[in-house]
Parts: C-alpha cells; structure tokens; sequence
C-alpha cells in the first residue's frame, strides 16, 4: 500500500473529531496514521469509507483517540458528597429505586466505585441500578471482566468502601460479585442522546476536557436531559468552562456539581450535609487540578509539529503538576535524549523502572495511547543497558 499523504491524515483527523467530539488540539495525527495502515486500503478510498460512516474506520478512528486515564475512587471528595448529601436525601425521600449513569466509563473503575460506595451507604431495600457507557468496545470488555492491577489501585484514590475479592495484596484484583450485579455496560457515543431513561446520579468525569467547545455543549445538553428533576451531574475539574443551562452548583464550585436549579439547594436530608454556595461566575473558581492526559497530548502535538520549546514547556508543567503520572516521566526522558542529556535521561528511566516495579507487565497505563507496563520497563531497560544509559 501506497504512503499516505498528509492531506488524508489531515482529513481522517477531521472526520475522527466529527465523530467522537475530540478537539483536533487533542488527536494526534501519528495515531491517525497508525489506524489508517491497520485499514489497509488507499487512502482515498479510506476517505471516501469514514464519509460513509463505515464501522470498520469509525472504530479505528474511535481507538485512534481513546483515553483511559481512571482509577477507583477518583476525586474522592465527591463520593464524600454522594454519602454525606445525596444518599440522605434519598432516604428522606423514601426513594426505592436509585438509577446511575457513569458516562465514558473507560475501563469500569469509576462504575465498580459507585457500585461499591452505594452497596455500603444505601439501604439494603433500595434497588440500586448502574448504566456505564463507553465509545470502545475494547474498555467495555475490560470492564466487563472486572480483573485491575496496581495502577488503577494508586493512593491518589483511596480505597474508600470494599469492592474486591480475595486477597488485597494480590497483583491483580477481581471485582466482588455483589459488586459486579449492580453494573451493566454498553456501548455510547456522547454526541448522541442516551434513550434509558432519567438518572438521579449522572457521572461524566475526565471525558469533555478532551472535546471541541461545540461538541462538549452537544454532550453536556444530553447529559441535563437525561438528569433526573432531583438528580445531581457531576464533572471532571477540567471538564467545562460554562455553566449548564437550567443548572446550578449543587456544592462548593471547585467540586464541579451541578443540580437543577430547583434543587440547588437541597432539602434537609436525615444527615446535615455540608453547606451549599451560591452560584459564582467560573473565573472565580479556584485552579482545578491537571488532567495529565489533556497536558500530555499538547505536548506531543507541539513535538509532531516541530515546536520544541511549547512541547518542553508542557512537560515541565506535566512534572510539576502530576509527578506521578508515568507517561509523562517517560516521555521527558525522550526529550532529554533528543537533547544529548544523557544523565537526566538515565535518573528519570530508573524512576520509570522503580515506579513499575510493583505493577503487572501486562496492566494498561491510561495515556495519549494506552501502553502494557511492560512498554514502560522495557524501554527504561533497554536505555539503562546501551552505552547512552551509564553515567
């Protein structure tokens, strides 16, 4: 097959954002390139298969921009809100079916983490239902198998109600069946509008910091409709620069939770929940943390298109800001060795082996493209053995 010219990279990036909702800032075209060859086909042709809509190129394109990045019991301060405020009131409301969306679940932690919290917080009669969508088949099947390593066990999300089985130092976990039968994946594009119903949780967390303005308006719209007239949304720290129409901060701003406005301030619940604020303009709210992937993806746009000093500057604020984030430590080792700086490349490729040392090789590391840890350790290996890698 004939190399594809960038005219039709540069077209099937188009058509990847059309499709999924992603920023162009936020694909990066050797990723294209990569799912065009795996197509096999000129590129006209190819073209001419993603203006149809063909499912073979929609899911290539589709793996071409995923990203993974979760772990269990993310932004724990939320899950404080849905025990301290919502389960409350649900009780006050004598409500007996409580319905769930995790919206662009990735893998399931986010999903298998409500699952956990409300088994342990919500009354043994109510019915507890959880609908988890993805766009990738590929993260449902992960899902759906329910078995995580060490990395989507990290500190940064404490352990905060049971959710495995078995032995809790095993390198590999499963997730507890009572667990497991509160959740059902399925396939969804966020551009389109969900058709099961209302929800009284609704979680779209770490997904929109990765689309258009325009597509995160179509998500974001879907998203209130499917809301429940009680219910609560609740984004990711990066996900959206505007308030919703017809909603309201449900708690401190920071939080990123939303209500109707009816419901933005909350009947008593059984349980004092914290104190709700008055709705303040975004440019007051307070810095929200990094989404390291949003951060990484400028960075290698920068180095695909030859700007060198943007692409460092990006991953210095990604050392800075996330220094735990493996991708990123790696891929500042790169830079360096671009750069002839061998023994800063050395210090941070042991750093990549000692944080993997604990972590199966066969675990994913959510990233611009998701990598087993055995990609992570032995790249560091194979530098640390070659001349370049001894000081």
């Amino acid at each position: 097959m004939r190399a594809l010219d960038e005219r039709v990279i540069e077209r099937l990036t188009e058509y990847a954002a059309r499709y999924t909702g992603f920023s162009l800032d936020a694909i990066l075209p050797d990723a294209i390139r990569r799912a065009a060859r795996r197509l096999a086909d000129d590129g006209e042709r190819i073209l001419l298969r993603a203006a149809n809509g063909e499912g073979n190129v929609l899911h290539a394109l589709y793996q071409a921009v995923s990203v993974g990045e979760t772990f269990f019991f993310r932004h724990p301060e939320q899950f404080a809100f849905i025990g301290h405020t919502l389960v409350p009131e649900w009780i006050a409301a004598r409500k007996q079916r409580i319905n769930v969306w995790s919206a662009g679940c990735a893998t399931g932690e986010e999903a298998y983490s409500l699952a956990a919290c409300l088994l342990d917080l919500v009354p043994k009669h109510v019915e507890v239902s959880i609908l988890a969508t993805d766009l990738l088949e590929r993260n449902l099947a992960v899902a759906r198998e329910g078995v995580y390593g060490a990395w989507s066990r990290r500190p940064s999300g404490p352990m905060l109600h049971p959710i495995f089985e078995g032995n809790a130092s095993s390198a590999r976990m499963r997730i507890a069946p009572r667990v497991r039968a509160l959740v059902r994946f399925a396939q969804h594009n966020l551009l389109e509008a969900q058709g099961a119903g209302t929800f009284d949780l609704l979680l779209c967390r770490n997904v929109l910091v990765y689309f258009s303005p325009d597509s995160a308006r179509t998500a974001v719209g879907h998203l209130v409709s499917a809301l429940a007239a009680d219910g609560a949304l609740l984004f990711g720290p990066m996900d959206i620069t505007e308030l919703p129409a017809a909603l309201a901060y449900g708690a401190a701003p920071e939080l990123q939770i939303y209500r109707r406005q009816a419901e933005a301030q909350p009947a008593k619940p059984r349980v004092a929940a914290a104190p709700v604020r008055p709705v303040e303009p975004l440019r007051e709210r307070r810095a929200a943390p990094p989404e390291p992937i949003a951060i990484h993806l400028r960075a290698l746009v920068s180095i695909e298109r030859g700007e060198r000093r943007t692409a460092k500057a990006a991953l210095e604020e990604l050392s800075l800001r996330v220094p735990d984030y493996l991708p990123g430590i790696l891929e500042r080792a790169l830079m360096h060795i671009r750069q002839g700086e061998r023994a800063a490349a050395t210090q941070l490729m042991r750093d990549v082996l000692r944080r993997t040392e604990q972590m199966a090789a066969e675990d994913l590391v959510p990233g611009p493209e998701p990598l087993p840890v055995e990609f992570y350790r032995t790249s560091a290996e194979r530098f640390l053995r070659s001349r370049g890698g001894v000081e």
